[in-house]
C-alpha cells in the first residue's frame, strides 16, 4: 500500500474559555488525541454529534488553526513545514451553505478564478479557459460565468463552491456537511457529482457530516467522534452492518426508516449530553451507555486496532473482547 496522502497523529486542539467575569479560565479538548490516516483516492467520513470536534479538526486539516499537540502530515511532510500557499493549495474546504461562502458581489467567474489570481496561476486567457472547463465539469452552463450568486438555486451555488475548490487541483478535499442546507433531491445531484469528480479526477475526501445516510453512500471508511475521541473508525460497510462502539450503535438506531410501518426510531441516548468543559472520567460516553461497566467509569478505554479496523471501548480491552 501507497504511502497515506494525509496523516494525523494524536492530534489535540485545546480553548481556553472563560465561564464568568471571576472565575478561572476553563480547557475545552475540542479534540483530543485523534490520529487516523487517508489513502490518495479515498473518502474518509467523518461523523458524531454536534460539538464533537468535526469542524475543529476540519480547520486544523485546512491549516487555519494549528494543533495543540500532535502532528498533521501531508504527504510525508509535517504541517508545520509546509507554507499556507502550498496548504491551500493541496487542500482545499467546500463548506455548508453554499451562499455564504460565496462573495455576492462576485460574479462565478470572477469567484472561481480568484484560487487562480491568488496562486498566479497562468494569465487571463489561460483563467478564463480553466473557468470555463471547471464550470462545465461541475455541470454548469458557460452562459453563467457573468452570473451573481442571488440569481442561482442552492444547488447550482454548490456546484460554484465546488468548482472554487477545484480550481487549482488540490489533491485533498475537505468537506464541512455540503449537502445540509440543499433538499434532499438536490442532494443526491450533488452527492452523485462528488463521486464523478473522485473517480474523474482521483481526488481525495475528506467528508464530514451528521447526516449517516450522506456517509453510507459516499465513504469508503469512517471515523466516529464523540466529545472530541475518535471512538470508532472502519469500513462503511462495517460500520453500518456491525458497529462495535454502543455510541455508534445508538447513532445508527436514530436513522429514520423510509418504511412508515416501522414508525418513529427510538429516542438516541439516555442522560444528559456532558459538560465538554467538564467531561466524564474513565469513558467519556459511560452516562449515556447501556453497556457501562464499572471500569467505564473511572478508566479511559485503550484504543483495540484488528482487522476490522479500530474501537476505543471496554468491551473490546481484556477479557471483555469477545462481548
Amino acid at each position: 500500500m501507497s504511502a497515506p496522502v494525509l496523516e494525523c497523529d494524536r492530534v489535540t486542539r485545546l480553548f481556553r474559555v472563560k465561564r464568568g467575569l471571576f472565575e478561572t479560565p476553563a480547557t475545552l479538548r475540542a479534540v483530543d488525541d485523534v490520529s487516523f490516516s487517508v489513502q490518495e483516492g479515498e473518502v474518509l467520513a467523518i461523523v458524531g454529534e454536534s460539538g464533537c470536534g468535526k469542524t475543529t479538526l476540519a480547520r486544523m486539516l485546512l491549516g487555519l488553526l494549528p494543533p495543540s499537540g500532535g502532528s498533521i502530515r501531508f504527504a510525508g511532510r509535517p504541517m508545520r513545514q509546509v507554507g499556507r500557499s502550498e496548504i491551500a493549495a493541496r487542500v482545499q474546504p467546500v463548506f455548508q451553505d453554499p451562499y455564504s461562502s460565496l462573495n455576492p458581489r462576485k460574479t462565478l467567474g470572477q469567484i472561481v478564478g480568484l484560487p487562480l489570481a491568488v496562486h498566479r496561476i497562468g494569465g487571463e486567457p489561460e483563467r478564463r479557459s480553466r473557468v470555463a472547463e471547471i464550470l462545465e465539469l461541475v455541470g454548469l452552463p458557460a452562459h453563467l460565468v457573468h452570473a451573481y450568486p442571488n440569481q442561482l438555486s442552492g444547488g447550482q451555488r454548490q456546484r460554484v463552491a465546488i468548482a472554487r475548490a477545484l480550481a487549482i487541483q488540490p489533491r485533498i478535499v475537505v468537506f464541512d456537511e455540503p449537502t445540509s442546507a440543499l433538499d434532499v433531491s438536490v442532494q443526491a445531484q450533488i452527492l452523485n457529482l462528488l463521486l464523478e469528480l473522485r473517480q474523474s479526477l482521483n481526488l481525495t475526501y475528506v467528508f464530514i457530516s451528521h447526516d449517516l445516510a450522506v456517509v453510507e453512500h459516499i465513504a469508503d471508511r469512517v471515523a466516529v467522534m464523540y466529545l472530541g475521541r475518535l471512538v470508532e473508525l472502519g469500513g462503511t460497510a462495517a460500520i453500518f452492518d456491525s458497529p462495535r462502539h454502543p455510541y455508534t450503535e445508538t447513532l445508527l438506531r436514530s436513522i429514520l426508516t423510509p418504511d412508515p410501518s416501522l414508525g418513529l426510531p427510538p429516542g438516541p441516548f439516555g442522560g444528559d449530553f456532558p459538560d465538554p468543559l467538564d467531561p466524564p472520567p474513565g469513558c467519556r460516553f459511560h452516562p449515556r451507555c447501556p453497556s457501562a461497566m464499572e471500569a467505564c467509569r473511572a478508566v479511559p478505554p485503550a484504543a483495540v486496532t484488528d482487522t476490522a479496523g479500530r474501537v476505543e471501548c471496554h468491551l473490546y480491552n481484556g477479557e471483555s473482547h469477545g462481548r
